[in-house]
């Protein structure tokens, strides 16, 4: 069995996805079998086969951890730091970003990088948007559409509402591996997609504001965040 057959295998088992979409949706963490099994209702010797395999695709990584007791260290797995991607025929993508990015960073151009992801986001906010009767005008409405982006783009997005708007928690940066080069260079443009995205989403809502976490993913935090506040409020329920 080729490589990328091998890795297709281990996900096409649904339970096995859902243990992985779960431990990469928190990749600062580490969980033991009786954690999955608990959560997942899963007998623990069930539990640890799916686990096992993960480990053995490379999806996870494992560490032993001493018990007080004296007893059998603990094996707690975590996300791994690989990058795995297939597909057939493979594609090699990372070279391009790679070499785009190092072409943006010597002509010193991050302004217009960052001005041409916003671009992008604002176009896949209006593709979502346009298909819709009408516009996103509740927070229901407005964080589906900025989530169903996001989850496109693979960014393990949690997305809430408090009083100061909405908050979107990226888990998952899809740009990890280039981001430790330049991370000005790398979150700027993220964080671009994303305000061009929920400019959009949001537009019914008037201007809105921007404020990003000052930790992120490429400088060590387990996730990016994103504060919007719309100019006006959004209803919940009826239309704002």
């Amino acid at each position: 069995m080729d490589r990328d057959h091998e890795l297709s295998a281990v996900l096409a088992d649904d339970t096995r996805y859902r243990i992985y979409r779960a431990i990469a949706e928190q990749s600062g963490a580490e969980v033991t079998v009786a954690d999955v099994a608990r959560r997942f209702h899963l007998h623990p010797n069930v539990a640890r086969m799916h686990l096992s395999k993960l480990e053995q695709a490379g999806f996870l990584a494992t560490d032993l951890r001493k018990t007080g007791g004296g007893g059998r260290p603990a094996r707690l797995y975590r996300l791994s730091d690989r990058v795995l991607t297939f597909g057939f025929p493979p594609r090699r993508y990372e070279l391009l970003a790679r070499l785009a990015l190092q072409a943006v960073a010597e002509d010193g151009s991050i302004e217009k990088a960052c001005r041409a992801a916003h671009e992008v986001g604002i176009a896949e906010g209006r593709r979502l948007v346009v298909g819709r009767r009408r516009p996103p005008q509740t927070r229901d409405e407005i964080a589906a559409v900025v989530r169903a982006v996001a989850e496109e783009q693979g960014m393990l997005p949690d997305l809430a509402w408090h009083e100061d708007g909405l908050h979107i928690t990226v888990r998952n940066c899809v740009f990890r591996e280039l981001s430790g080069a330049d991370p000005d260079l790398v979150c700027g443009m993220h964080r671009s997609f994303l305000c061009g995205l929920v400019e959009v989403v949001m537009a019914t809502c008037g201007p809105v504001s921007f404020s990003a976490a000052e930790t992120s993913i490429s400088r060590g935090a387990d996730c990016c965040e994103l504060l919007c506040t719309p100019a006006r409020p959004v209803g919940e329920g009826e239309r704002a």
